[in-house]
């Protein structure tokens, strides 16, 4: 009697899916270690490779089972150099590696770059974040980052919580719901925006910060880009900079943060909220976020801001169009390269508004949708004005992803 055979496909995200399915089908141990990194395709982009430099890519590859997309001009040199994107398993790219070692065109360089992507991306994403007396343990679960606007001119919630103690209960009242960090803001940041006075920044969060920080024991972010304003509200009880400038905007900033062992959220942002949206233009959006915030890491790092302080932000809503907020969306999981928990904020933006139609007032479940879907691309901590409904759905959406017992 003849086998009936039923194929299926087997969705493997990890290294680790990879190998938990191969131990379901009794795998040997030394199968599944040689095995498992051949079960998910990479693809990693050279960017302007020059002509030899890409036809030596193009052959490594193909010689190793695997291949490399170039510019079309390539092969008759119509051009002088081309994006390269290497597509292969992760045995062949760590093959790779080892023969481009061997090869000219600052290409063992560009072996040992490739290298670190593969220890990144196969490795276990940075778990901890430190900040001051508080450890952020971000990889059991994704954290909430409560917003608490003491301004009068923000795009959803300004002019609600001027006063001290409206923002001190509001601020309890989101730590009571499930918030791990509140963020305090006293300078609007929404398009279109222009900077108060760093006096007037001052008057608005240094007392809220103090207050909350009298009745509530978790980590306060400030949100500025001011070196004074930063260091007057960790004084007072702050242990995080959210600086939407990524240390660009006031050169005493780095060493404020090194010096009182803060962490710090390093945000893209293209132009300033006074004309950020003035018809924004990327050629890769995501890739050209991606350096950016690889060079703003470099700057903390060079302050003296240890690794496990710093998380990054893509800056959703900042500088974007509503097609490039929901590209970063889609593409999150790439900014895992920078090794360096990512932080989102999609709460009731414009795009969430853009798509569904509606006003800020009814842009709750476009927001919920917009996080969940960041959680499953790898975010660990969500700015979010609604932190409830929020947190309740991540916690459901980590259950779901969440390897069986």
């Amino acid at each position: 009697m003849s086998q009936v055979l039923s194929p299926r496909v087997v969705i493997v995200p990890s290294l680790q899916d990879a190998a938990r399915e191969m131990e379901l089908a009794e795998v040997s141990p030394g199968g599944i270690r040689a095995m498992a990194g051949k079960c998910r395709t990479l693809v990693i982009k050279v960017v302007d490779a020059d002509v030899p430099t890409a036809h030596i890519l193009k052959q490594q590859m193909l010689s190793l089972g695997g291949d490399a997309a170039v510019a079309k001009d390539v092969l008759v040199h119509g051009v002088d150099s081309t994006d390269v994107l290497l597509i292969g398993t992760h045995v062949q790219m760590r093959e790779l590696t080892r023969k481009l070692g061997w090869q000219p065109f600052g290409l063992p360089e560009l072996g040992e770059k490739i290298a670190a992507l593969l220890d990144t991306v196969e490795g276990t994403p940075r778990g901890v974040v430190r900040a001051r007396r508080h450890e952020l343990r971000l990889g059991e679960r994704a954290h909430i980052m409560a917003v608490l606007n003491v301004t009068p001119d923000s795009f959803s919630d300004g002019g609600e919580f001027l006063q001290p103690s409206e923002a001190l209960d509001h601020a309890l009242r989101m730590a009571d719901e499930g918030a791990d960090i509140i963020d305090v803001g006293g300078q609007s940041s929404r398009p279109g925006s222009e900077p108060v006075s760093e006096e007037d920044e001052l008057k608005r969060v240094v007392p809220v910060i103090s207050r909350i920080a009298e009745e509530w024991k978790g980590p306060i972010s400030v949100d500025t880009y001011r070196s004074r304003v930063a260091k007057d509200a960790l004084e007072v009880g702050a242990s995080m900079v959210n600086d939407i400038t990524a240390l660009s905007g006031d050169e005493r900033m780095p060493s404020v943060i090194a010096d009182s062992d803060a962490a710090c959220v390093l945000m893209h942002m293209k132009g300033t909220p006074a004309d950020m949206q003035n018809d924004p233009s990327y050629g890769d959006v995501v890739g050209e976020i991606a350096f950016f915030l690889h060079e703003a890491i470099e700057r903390a790092r060079a302050a003296g801001i240890a690794d496990d302080r710093i998380m990054v932000d893509p800056g959703i809503g900042f500088g974007k169009t509503a097609g490039h907020n929901l590209t970063i969306l889609r593409r999150l999981s790439e900014l895992a390269v920078l090794d360096m928990p990512v932080v989102v904020g999609t709460s009731r933006k414009a795009f969430i508004g853009k798509v569904l139609d509606l006003p800020v007032t009814d842009r709750l479940e476009g927001t919920i949708a917009t996080a969940v879907y960041a959680v499953a691309q790898g975010a660990r901590v969500l700015r979010v004005h609604d932190v409830a409904p929020v947190s309740r759905a991540v916690r459901m959406v980590e259950a779901c992803l969440s390897p069986p017992e």
